[in-house]
């Protein structure tokens, strides 16, 4: 079911409305306290906007007096599955069965949602090699959530398979790098590349695990994952998000032509330390055609010096010419960093 709703106020909320629609999924028995302990106000106060959410049909209540609860009444809650056959054709499907769902949005959001999920099924058709594909969409007053997931040769192994990486997680480590594709004589890997930073969080499940990517703190973290084949991409962005799909690609396009973000700690596994030349070399494959890369060493408060000299020592055998700079570093990065420059330049 689609149900139009006029966004247009998103943009200058109510605060003590806006706190209750952002932090109502984790308290749903305790809101009404939440929003006393953050505004100073009687319940009596905070019931009065409690019920204008209620009777707005945004917020659902259910039981009474001491029982009572809250749920976010979504705006669209759509989900379908689609089996992949010779007559599979992604531009009708989104245009007849998908974009419909997205018509309340902001401009700026439903743009960058059309042009994610049309990235989305236009790969899986073109790569996956599966036979079916499932999606959710969900929208909340505060939320856009969308899901893709199918039953193909699963992202990373496919990305893998095509550089010969002897471990997956190396596959993850590449696309957290950008413009990578398993596909390289005919796509650039620059659609999945934007669509990553399009979203506020996005999570990319594939081959046991997952690649998480948060925008607003440009960190990135890699875990384990149930989804053993196939891949799942999860998507998430706020409705009253400002980003638009010109700034996505401005800031890809020329911030990351210059220097290539690479963050260091998807080379560590959880537990290890960062200490050998091996861990280095999972992180530069494929830079060899860089202007520039950028190590990003946050949450890192140690290396090893054979580490450090490997990143310098193999970016410089791949590309002489290379500008290298790191972020985000410990007083002991800077110095490992440092001394391997000033000894192989």
């Amino acid at each position: 079911m689609i149900i139009n709703y006029d966004y247009s106020s998103v943009h200058k909320p109510d605060p003590i409305k806006q706190f209750i629609l952002e932090n109502l999924t984790r308290h749903q028995k305790d809101i009404i306290k939440a929003a006393i302990r953050k505004f100073g106000l009687s319940r009596q106060a905070i019931l009065k906007h409690m019920n204008k959410l209620i009777r707005d049909d945004q917020v659902v209540a259910y039981g009474k007096t001491r029982d009572r609860f809250y749920e976010l009444k979504p705006r669209v809650n759509y989900s379908n599955s689609i089996d992949i056959t010779e007559g599979f054709d992604p531009k009708s499907i989104l245009n007849t069965q998908i974009f419909p769902h997205l018509k309340s949005l902001p401009q700026n959001v439903r743009e960058l949602c059309e042009f994610s999920l049309g990235a989305l099924f236009y790969n899986i058709h073109d790569h996956a090699s599966a036979t079916q594909v499932n999606y959710k969409i969900y929208i909340s007053h505060t939320d856009v959530h969308i899901i893709v997931s199918d039953n193909g040769i699963g992202l990373f192994q496919g990305i893998a398979k095509a550089f010969h990486f002897s471990e997956i997680q190396t596959a993850a480590v590449e696309i957290a790098k950008g413009h990578v594709t398993s596909d390289p004589e005919h796509h650039a890997g620059d659609d999945l590349m934007a669509v990553i930073h399009m979203f506020d969080q996005v999570e990319i499940s594939s081959s046991s695990i997952s690649l998480k990517y948060n925008n607003d703190k440009n960190d990135w973290v890699l875990d384990q994952s149930k989804q053993q084949s196939g891949t799942r991409i999860h998507l998430r962005i706020r409705t009253n998000s400002r980003r638009t799909c010109q700034d996505v690609f401005i800031n890809i396009f020329e911030k990351f032509a210059k220097f290539t973000h690479i963050p260091v700690k998807l080379a560590q596994s959880k537990g290890e330390q960062l200490n050998s030349r091996e861990q280095a070399d999972n992180l530069l494959h494929n830079i060899k055609k860089l202007n520039g890369v950028e190590f990003d060493f946050k949450n890192i408060d140690l290396v090893g010096p054979a580490f450090a000299d490997e990143l310098v020592r193999k970016t410089l055998k791949k590309n002489r010419e290379m500008d290298i700079k790191w972020i985000n570093s410990t007083q002991l990065v800077d110095v490992l960093m440092s001394r391997a420059i000033d000894r192989l330049t």
